[in-house]
């Protein structure tokens, strides 16, 4: 086990509300292969727990894959996964799983940890600075609790983001008018009772013009298909490699393409894909509204 690093780190982006003292816990886990590791922050204010579990990076990391798990969950259950760890390796990139909490009262109505403005997400930052030694462009997959903190993070810190993927959240802070957002994907089971708020906060963000796309898996809840996860993978190595900078549009209901100017048109009834070469991932694990409401006719 490594020594315990214990000391307060620098509070260069503090809220203007308050100030968190950070001490730092470099543990490894107790897995037999000793191949994860998590970094201990003591945070004040309304969180409790603030752990980062990550695999030893890369030494020249392209970017950094965080997943969020559901609320007050623990990212080591989604790091250990094979899937996620190969993919990481593959592409080149450092992988981190949060683990932080704040009090139930508080999340239910949208605070504590999920605000990132409010002191979570100077924690991930400071943390991916600590694992990495440097500043490192984030991919955040996120579900549940997890979409939540990713869709407050992007709004308070939009420039940091390489691209994300939030599903099973509902009630969401609207995105601004006079703010650009990264690309990224909303999606929502279709029997999930927070179907209406994630379609509204992807319908409102594209309003805006921004470069979403919307994910309805078919026949399920509170929950998501294996098919998503392979999609959020691929969009991902697109935004990582991609040759087609201009994307391309699609109706989410029509499934159709359309030109730049009628995606501008209507920019809340389309969804932008950054490359073709993931077009037919989307269709797989995508159903259209139409396509689900004329199987109950």
């Amino acid at each position: 086990m490594k020594p315990i690093r214990n000391f307060l780190a620098p509070l260069g982006r503090t809220s203007v509300f308050f100030s968190l003292a950070l001490a730092y816990s470099d543990l490894k886990s107790q897995d037999p292969d000793d191949s994860f590791h998590v970094l201990r922050m003591a945070a004040k204010f309304e969180i409790n727990r603030a752990d980062i579990w990550y695999v030893e990076p890369p030494p020249r990391p392209r970017a950094i894959l965080v997943l969020c798990p559901g609320a007050n969950g623990n990212g080591l259950s989604l790091i250990q996964q094979k899937a996620w760890r190969e993919y990481a390796a593959r592409e080149n990139l450092a992988l981190a799983g949060i683990h932080f909490e704040s009090p139930i009262s508080l999340l239910s109505q949208c605070q504590g940890y999920y605000q990132a403005r409010n002191g979570s997400g100077d924690l991930l930052l400071d943390g991916i600075e600590s694992i990495c030694g440097k500043k490192l462009p984030i991919l955040f997959f996120g579900f549940s609790g997890g979409a939540h903190y990713i869709t407050r993070f992007i709004a308070w810190n939009p420039r940091q983001v390489l691209g994300w993927v939030a599903a099973g959240a509902g009630v969401l802070n609207a995105p601004l008018a006079d703010q650009r957002f990264p690309p990224g994907i909303m999606a929502c089971g279709a029997n999930d009772s927070r179907l209406g708020g994630a379609l509204t906060f992807f319908k409102q963000g594209r309003a805006h013009g921004n470069p979403w796309l919307w994910v309805e898996m078919p026949n399920v809840g509170h929950s998501f298909t294996p098919e998503f996860e392979d999609f959020a993978r691929d969009y991902f190595s697109v935004l990582l490699n991609r040759t087609e900078p201009d994307g391309l549009w699609m109706d989410i209901d029509l499934l159709t393409e359309l030109t730049a100017e009628e995606a501008k048109a209507q920019p809340s009834l389309n969804g932008w894909i950054p490359d073709r070469s993931i077009l037919a991932s989307w269709l797989k694990c995508h159903a259209s509204t139409m396509e689900i409401s004329q199987k109950y006719q």
